[in-house]
């Protein structure tokens, strides 16, 4: 009880359908039950104004609700100015919604007063309090579960975001190598593939593992490999190699052709042809 509610229970956005939606169902629920004795107001200014009764106690049902409304308004006001310096506990919320109820009441007890109600003014009261409980908990306790249903939805949607977002993230972490029927055959981090070699019909993998070089085949076609691979940091650069960027540590020219070197014991110098030379030009 002395746990802080959820702030989202008094946002401001629930705060203002609160001040809506309790007066328009409280002013529903009073014309079809009649917890009021509307009925006496509308026979005593029925006998001034030339208007049918009914129409007075709708009039009447109005004006308390309207009123109702206000004393709603001003409360959320308060208490939106008290939420930003304390926590509003269940129990005090209990306790605030309970004092809504007394000053509803209240007006209707003092509204009271000007017809020929033959009640005392404690009876009146204590019965005003009693229907107005009534009237407010319906709303109030729909209003609740839908503030609540309203957030699990809201976070519901950020955690399917953030786990989107998560495998997104995880997808270009890792680099999928396919077999000829589209399979993945090897799922490997981005940063331990070092080279790709085409073995005929078969692509050699190099990556890392226990800071070793290992290998592994898959069955496919260099060509497929880097149509797959299109657009990621592993790129040709020879029409039997493709080569991680990321590992490219210096570039060198001799009487055989133009070589990129890696410096990890295990993968040889890998060749540059004219033909891919492009594929590397952002990283020279």
């Amino acid at each position: 009880m002395f746990k802080p509610i959820p702030s989202f229970i008094y946002s401001k956005a629930n705060q203002i359908f609160m001040i809506l939606f309790v007066p328009l169902f409280a002013f529903v629920f009073i014309n079809i039950y009649l917890p009021f004795d509307f009925g006496r107001i509308g026979e005593l200014l029925g006998e001034h104004i030339k208007i049918s009764e009914k129409t007075l106690t709708l009039l009447a049902a109005l004006i308390i609700v309207i009123s109702g409304m206000a004393i709603g308004a001003i409360s959320r006001l308060i208490m939106s100015a008290y939420t930003k310096r304390k926590a509003l506990t269940y129990l005090g919320y209990i306790v605030w919604i309970f004092g809504e109820i007394v000053a509803m009441a209240t007006l209707f007890t003092l509204f009271s007063l000007f017809t020929d109600n033959p009640e005392a003014i404690t009876d009146t009261l204590r019965n005003s309090v009693v229907y107005t409980a009534l009237i407010v908990f319906i709303p109030y306790t729909l209003s609740y579960i839908l503030f609540v249903l309203r957030e699990k939805m809201h976070e519901l949607k950020m955690l399917r975001q953030q786990i989107e977002r998560d495998e997104t993230v995880l997808q270009r972490a890792y680099i999928q190598i396919l077999d000829e029927k589209g399979e993945m055959r090897l799922s490997i981090r981005r940063e331990n593939l070092v080279m790709i070699e085409s073995a005929d019909n078969y692509v050699c993998i190099h990556y890392l593992s226990d800071q070793k070089i290992k290998k592994t085949m898959v069955r496919n076609t260099l060509n497929r490999v880097a149509e797959h691979l299109q657009g990621s940091r592993i790129v040709r650069c020879h029409r039997s190699y493709m080569i991680n960027l990321d590992h490219a540590q210096v570039l060198h020219r001799d009487k055989e052709g133009i070589f990129i070197e890696v410096g990890i014991e295990g993968i040889p110098n890998v060749p540059i042809s004219r033909t891919y030379a492009d594929n590397i030009k952002e990283w020279i």
